[in-house]
């Protein structure tokens, strides 16, 4: 498959996201949280965001995709005050498995890396703490694209 095509399948499916995450918003809503849960308004807030944010780089090029953290991207990073680096790839909730270095953008780090941009430095809090990230390379990842629910109905997110 040619670089284009490749292109051409993650915006179908950035596409796909929008549907989910836009117009059937509540559904996904209503499958993770709770409607008196704060969080949820913090959830619903960040979705019209990152949902805003895709329909911006859907109109642009292709080498946009690859600019900012999306549900899908593979990205690296450092710890800045260790001086070691890593990776992971952000998907949907359902396909979360951190031992295969892919986390759920709605874990706490997958969250607060969202919508980051490369060379940017974010400051993650986990249990433990806080640590400072530099994001140093981000790709779209088509192959965790394509494990994107469809939409409808009877998908379960």
């Amino acid at each position: 498959m040619n670089h284009r095509s490749t292109r051409q399948n993650c915006r179908e499916k950035l596409v796909n996201q929008l549907i989910i995450l836009g117009e059937e918003k509540r559904t996904f809503l209503d499958a993770y949280f709770d409607v008196r849960d704060p969080e949820r308004s913090q959830m619903e807030r960040l979705l019209a965001t990152y949902t805003a944010c895709v329909e911006q780089l859907l109109l642009g090029t292709d080498e946009n995709l690859d600019s900012v953290v999306l549900i899908g991207s593979l990205i690296r990073f450092e710890y800045v005050d260790f001086h070691t680096s890593d990776s992971f790839t952000i998907v949907m909730p359902d396909d979360a498995d951190p031992d295969a270095g892919c986390i759920s953008f709605l874990s706490p780090v997958g969250r607060q890396l969202l919508l980051g941009h490369k060379g940017e430095v974010r400051s993650i809090n986990i249990p433990a703490g806080s640590m400072r990230v530099r994001i140093t390379d981000i790709a779209l990842n088509n192959e965790s694209l394509n494990r994107m629910p469809t939409g409808g109905s009877d998908h379960a997110l």
